[in-house]
């Protein structure tokens, strides 16, 4: 998704409709400013199941951190208490 698609995405919301990502475990956390940033990902670096299907370049071994290209995406963080 591209921050385009997510702008149109959200104008077609109420204005007052609260934004949340999932729970660690289950639930939901809202989300708040200072979980927003940008970092830079490797696409479709995961390689099992339970990572996701992008992933940090620090992740990488030594080896492979130069041969892949990264791109900068906006992050929604989780925090949950």
């Amino acid at each position: 998704m591209t921050v385009r698609e997510l702008i149109e995405l959200l104008e077609q919301q109420p204005a007052d409709m609260r934004v949340v990502v999932d729970g660690y475990e289950q639930g939901y956390d809202d989300v708040s400013p200072q979980q927003i940033s940008i970092v830079g990902i490797v696409l479709n670096a995961g390689a099992h199941h339970w990572e996701g299907q992008h992933g940090n370049p620090a992740d990488l071994p030594v080896t492979h951190r130069a041969d892949v290209t990264t791109v900068d995406a906006l992050v929604l963080s989780r925090t949950s208490n």
